[in-house]
């Protein structure tokens, strides 16, 4: 009876797709499903920020008045929390601390979504093409990436940013914020596609001895054929756990710029520019200092929990 039953077991699972087996496995893992609806949660409060402030009938430019007391401190207990201000007032200007921190987690997405995506496609064309065809140029490339992976990135960023933000600024490519940003993004992008590149550049190493890579090979078909038909196909999972996992690496990044001052400045707004400006009222409102630190280990914290629960999905060992 038992081989019967696990007879049947074997077939229903025969019968399902991959993907099917990997949804199958992510709907299983509760604190995944849980982060995958706070995710879409903290995307969709950042995509309808104009919507969601203009209903509660704020903005993140008004300076509010009568919202200070004499010692430019927000009146109120926490901050100034109000049903007109949900999350308090900033200290010292009178600005909607909501109204700031939604649309800068616009700039906070936009920062990692194109770092991460910018990365992968680098790192995934870089990877095949040195895996598959090795040679001189893989040993160069992969004596580059050493390279960048050994050089201090983080000091890099601080030391060059600002004549680099002046170089593109009297190029005209952009100016003030925008510049700022596309050279955060340039670094972000020129010291993370490595870390991608060599996990994709030993897979394809791996891959392309296998069976079905030779067959292909045997039977004529082009070298481009085989990547885009036999490597690419086999490769993808690896590409969205990495996308996972390397946007609440990157949002945490453009914080940690912006609040040392290299990332985007004031008059806008993003969770490095509130917690640096945070710091300096911590003792008189540290509500101030708690709800922007709180909200941004949540949206990191649900994008980790999200790339692994996505890593474990993906894995084919994961259900033994």
């Amino acid at each position: 009876m038992a081989d019967v039953v696990l007879t049947e077991e074997t077939q229903e699972i025969a019968q399902r797709t991959p993907k099917q087996i990997a949804w199958g496995r992510f709907k299983r893992n509760k604190v995944g499903v849980f982060a995958g609806y706070a995710t879409l949660f903290f995307l969709a409060c950042s995509i309808l920020a104009p919507l969601i402030t203009r209903a509660f009938g704020v903005d993140n430019h008004t300076i509010y008045s009568g919202v200070l007391n004499e010692f430019a401190m927000p009146k109120g207990a926490w901050g100034g929390v109000s049903w007109q201000h949900p999350l308090g007032i900033e200290p010292g200007v009178g600005r909607d601390v909501f109204a700031l921190l939604l649309y800068g987690s616009q700039l906070s997405f936009l920062v990692a979504f194109i770092s991460t995506f910018a990365s992968i496609a680098i790192g995934m064309l870089i990877g095949i093409a040195t895996g598959y065809f090795k040679g001189k140029v893989d040993a160069s490339v992969g004596r580059f990436a050493d390279f960048l992976l050994s050089f201090p990135g983080t000091f890099m960023i601080i030391a060059l940013s600002l004549p680099l933000v002046q170089r593109v600024e009297a190029t005209g490519i952009a100016h003030d914020n925008a510049a700022r940003i596309l050279v955060l993004v340039i670094f972000l992008v020129f010291f993370g596609w490595t870390g991608f590149y060599r996990l994709v550049r030993s897979q394809t190493m791996s891959l392309r001895e296998r069976d079905f890579v030779m067959a292909a090979q045997a039977m004529g078909a082009s070298s481009w054929r085989i990547i885009v038909k036999e490597l690419l196909p086999n490769l993808w999972p690896t590409a969205i756990v990495f996308i996972s996992l390397s946007l609440p690496g990157y949002i945490a990044a453009e914080a940690t710029f912006s609040f040392l001052g290299v990332g985007v400045q004031a008059p806008a707004s993003t969770f490095g520019l509130v917690l640096s400006d945070a710091v300096g009222y911590w003792r008189d409102d540290p509500a101030y200092l708690l709800i922007p630190c709180t909200i941004l280990i949540a949206i990191v914290l649900s994008l980790n929990l999200l790339g692994d629960a996505i890593r474990d999905a993906l894995d084919p060992k994961a259900g033994r």
